[in-house]
């Protein structure tokens, strides 16, 4: 996974090691962990359709079929499976939000690179090393701790990013110009947009989702229920009007340009 940046001492360089691809389950922080057993087996409107152990990283729906294509085009069973949906009550339909690959390492992964690289790979793999952005709100303040993942590359960087918050913003977007900085920033703003939007669909009526079923009972009728991707349902039932216009801004991370752009032009710009 070879990438062109910079050789300067403070910027990132992968050392393609390959590690952060053939180890997928269970690469997730400790609370986030923790929430998901509380919370995601049907206590929420979105349900987690696989054990927390078996769990990989997430593709969005729009993701998911771009590797379904791409593993016929490679020869290669990708074992991509719903993760994530949405039973609705209403039009009696699962609603996939996301999918995962069923496999420890990634299929994709040959010789310790990417055979797809060079593709628009999904925002999981396309952040690393990053596991958050520093705008997501999730109850403690982003620090340089807890932004990152386990990656090696990140030794010699780590202990030259500011601690001062606007000073680490300053210095995260220009360390990265992989862009996986940007795309960390987009992955969190497509999570608030979706749980956002689900709220909104039934807060509109257009959804009922199923909550505190039990879970095998969920389970089944998830089984036996029509299946329908999220960003088509969206589009089918009229609350967006052209799925493919907001995949292409998720795509070029037209929200992620805007948050960093802003807080840049407020606090250096000026």
């Amino acid at each position: 996974m070879k990438l062109n940046v910079i050789p300067d001492e403070k910027v990132f360089q992968c050392n393609q090691c390959g590690s952060c691809c053939s180890h997928l389950r269970g690469m997730m922080p400790r609370e986030d962990r923790e929430f998901i057993e509380k919370m995601a087996y049907g206590k929420l409107p979105l349900v987690q359709l696989v054990p927390v152990e078996k769990m990989t990283f997430p593709l969005f729906d729009w993701e998911a079929k771009r590797f379904l294509e791409w593993q016929h085009e490679a020869n290669i069973d990708g074992k991509i499976k719903p993760s994530r949906a949405i039973l609705d009550l209403k039009s009696d339909k699962a609603i996939i939000v996301t999918y995962f690959m069923d496999s420890d390492a990634c299929p994709f992964l040959k010789e310790k690179k990417c055979s797809i690289y060079y593709t628009k790979r999904a925002y999981i793999c396309r952040l690393f090393p990053f596991n958050r952005g520093p705008f997501l709100d999730v109850g403690d303040k982003p620090t340089k701790e807890n932004m990152f993942g386990t990656c090696c590359a990140m030794e010699t960087l780590m202990p030259l990013i500011p601690e001062d918050y606007n000073d680490m913003l300053n210095f995260l977007s220009n360390a990265f110009p992989d862009g996986s900085f940007e795309n960390a920033v987009q992955f969190d703003f497509i999570n608030e947009w979706l749980n956002k939007t689900i709220i909104d669909l039934m807060r509109k009526k257009i959804i009922k989702p199923a909550m505190n079923y039990p879970y095998s009972y969920f389970m089944k009728r998830f089984e036996n229920a029509e299946k329908i991707d999220f960003s088509d349902f969206l589009e089918q039932s009229g609350y967006i009007k052209n799925k493919e216009e907001l995949i292409r801004s998720f795509d070029n991370n037209a929200q992620a340009k805007e948050k960093i752009g802003s807080f840049l032009q407020n606090n250096y710009q000026r």
